[in-house]
């Protein structure tokens, strides 16, 4: 059966444009240009978060920004395209949110409830970050600076100078202990709330709002950025990478390399599980090809110019290199420099509306399972998730910048490595590269290339291997100074708990004979997954039967044309209905022009889809049973089937039992 997709790079859930528009040339309109700049621009405002805003540039000081950046980017070459691009296509695919898109491996499900933990763990101490910023920001606005609390006078022979540097101000103001300045931790409680209830506001109807705010926030940051650089060419100085990058020795040690893979997969949102549900959102109609290079290509340039920017900024100063690096540089170039109010205030606008980007970001997979789990109370249930989101933020704060710090450095980039990880073992191996190369082709139009296949086939041994080497340089030097990476230890048995508890959720769920087919039943695709839309599926369903029996798929000439299905008339039915298979087939059509030869051997024109997972078939059989039992000869005898997960279907051979019907 010859089957019709459509043209490279067009969604096959793409709709016609019911709504008048404006015409523009070459067929465009006004909708699909504000459509379209409405996907650039959230693209972009992936790549102005503050994972590449605040601690891209901090990690960048520790290890030397040379030397950071070229591995940076060779990460997000090599690993962060194909895994971006993996989960667009199984979000624009499925249409489902991190969690629902593992109706292909439903064993693995535990893995997106990890990504939703993920990030609104992220999402916890980054509203400490953008609260910080908006404390500064309120704080020099109505005083001055330096802070009044931020002046220690020192007499020396040029007269009095102030002797405390910006870490020590922002340690004994708003990130001082609740017991020597309480009414800052008051303060930092009530913006904390301010953030975490009204700046969600902003996801009230989930994508439409996100694309509205992506398109009013990132322009603000760009031009903010642009005037803070503007206003500092005439005092700053940029000394040259290569002068300050002097130990290049940095790059044979494995922290390194493992802060900058954690730092790719940060930067892209592959942790959060954003691409996956903004794939059947933002992206439903992209050519996930052109996302993903778009995604990787402006994470790449942000990376370089914010640490170019901050290094522009801090000058020849010493840098701090604590979890809050970037805030106390502007502080402290602000107090050094003798600036007016002007600018550090633009700066830490800066770090606020990034966070404030990050925050939709990050929530945005977590508002998108409560929607579809809740239906239209999910605003009730995420007013309940920012209530607990408070009361973690504002406890993380009142215990120190150290469990910021564990979280940040230690707790994210295990779950990071070991969700990815899994998640494309999941897919490569246990949903099989044969069908994962069909859909993604299904979703692009093209062909996939085997360049794809390879990389995704070694991304796990790649994760696993950096981050073991990672993990034995960090025990080596913990056990030299007597400590133990208990924390590391914890989060893997969370995750171990957390995999085996939804795995046995969805083995319980199947409807199988006993324990080990219930098992088996749970490694493979589930009955719901694939496209919603009925079209698309039934494209889709068809696309892999072709794919499966090595038939010519053809390209439409109309993208949007979905009814020129050529008949194979040259092929007739060899299968017999009534043979002991029970694993089904998906349906072959006769055209008028067939010619039977013998009725005998004549199968049906119509069955009801499943899809062979491999050639062992007698291995699929003992778990797997057709979705409508057909009788044998006659109505009511005898039928070979022993289904139990769906119902019998007693239904005679009309080609071998003559039924007439009288109107």
């Amino acid at each position: 059966m010859a089957v019709v997709t459509r043209r490279s790079g067009v969604s096959p859930f793409a709709r016609e444009d019911s709504g008048a528009s404006r015409p523009l040339r070459n067929g465009w309109t006004v909708r699909r240009a504000y459509d379209a700049i409405k996907i650039q621009v959230s693209t972009i405002a992936i790549s102005l978060t503050l994972f590449n805003l605040v601690r891209l540039p901090r990690e960048a000081f520790r290890y030397g920004d040379l030397q950071f950046l070229i591995i940076y980017t060779f990460w997000l070459i090599t690993l962060g395209l194909p895994i971006t691009m993996l989960q667009l296509t199984m979000g624009q695919l499925s249409q489902q949110d991190p969690v629902g898109v593992w109706r292909a491996v439903p064993i693995l499900r535990g893995i997106g409830h990890l990504k939703i933990l993920t990030s609104y763990l992220c999402c916890v101490y980054g509203m400490i970050y953008a609260a910080l910023a908006f404390a500064y920001l309120i704080w020099i606005a109505k005083g001055s600076i330096p802070l009044k609390d931020c002046i220690k006078l020192h007499i020396t022979p040029y007269g009095y100078e102030n002797k405390m540097n910006a870490s020590e101000c922002f340690n004994s103001t708003f990130l001082a202990p609740f017991t020597e300045h309480p009414q800052y931790l008051g303060v930092m409680a009530i913006l904390i709330f301010v953030l975490w209830f009204f700046v969600p506001i902003m996801l009230y109807r989930l994508r439409k709002s996100l694309t509205l705010s992506f398109l009013v926030i990132s322009p603000m940051i760009l031009i903010i950025a642009i005037a803070l650089a503007s206003f500092l060419s005439e005092n700053g100085s940029l000394y040259s990478l290569m002068e300050y990058c002097e130990n290049w020795k940095a790059m044979s040690e494995p922290y390194i390399w493992h802060s900058a893979l954690v730092q790719a997969l940060l930067s892209t949102q592959i942790v959060s599980g954003y691409l996956i549900s903004a794939g059947g959102t933002v992206y439903s109609f992209s050519d996930v090809r052109w996302v993903s290079t778009f995604v990787v290509i402006s994470n790449t340039l942000s990376g370089w110019l914010w640490v170019l920017f901050w290094e522009f900024i801090s000058g020849s100063s010493k840098k701090d290199l604590g979890i809050i690096t970037i805030l106390v540089l502007i502080y402290q170039s602000s107090v050094s420099e003798r600036r007016g109010k002007e600018w550090p205030i633009l700066a830490f606008a800066l770090v606020l509306l990034s966070g404030v980007i990050s925050v939709l970001t990050l929530l945005f997979p977590v508002y998108d399972k409560l929607h579809r789990l809740t239906g239209d109370q999910w605003r009730l249930y995420a007013s309940a998730t920012s209530a607990v989101g408070t009361a973690l933020t504002v406890a993380v704060l009142a215990s120190g910048l150290d469990i910021v710090a564990l979280l940040d450095e230690m707790v994210v980039p295990v779950l990071a490595v070991f969700t990815v990880t899994i998640e494309v073992v999941g897919f490569v191996y246990l949903y099989g590269w044969f069908y994962l190369t069909i859909d993604v082709q299904f979703v692009t139009g093209a062909r996939l290339s085997s360049y794809w296949i390879i990389v995704w086939w070694l991304t796990p041994f790649i994760l696993l291997g950096v981050t073991g080497w990672w993990l034995r340089a960090s025990l080596r030097s913990s056990w030299a100074y007597g400590l133990v990476l208990w924390p590391v230890v914890g989060i893997l048995i969370l995750m171990i708990i957390i995999i085996v508890i939804f795995a046995a959720i969805a083995v319980a769920k199947e409807e199988q004979f006993n324990f080990i087919t219930k098992v088996a039943s749970a490694f493979r695709p589930s009955r719901m997954w694939g496209p919603e839309e009925p079209m698309a599926r039934y494209l889709w369903m068809s696309q892999r039967y072709s794919s499966e029996h090595s038939t010519e798929v053809e390209t439409a000439s109309d993208r949007n044309n979905y009814s020129h299905l050529k008949s194979n008339k040259s092929k007739t039915y060899q299968q017999n209905w009534l043979t002991s298979e029970l694993y089904q087939r998906s349906p072959e059509f006769v055209s008028k022009n067939d010619k039977i030869s013998n009725k005998k051997d004549m199968g049906p024109k119509y069955k009801i889809h499943d899809r062979l997972k491999d050639n062992d078939r007698e291995r699929a059989e003992k778990f797997r049973s057709p979705n409508v039992c057909i009788a044998t000869d006659q109505l009511g005898g005898q039928s070979k089937c022993s289904c139990n997960r769906h119902f019998t279907l007693n239904v005679p051979d009309l080609r071998n039992t003559e039924v007439s019907t009288s109107l």
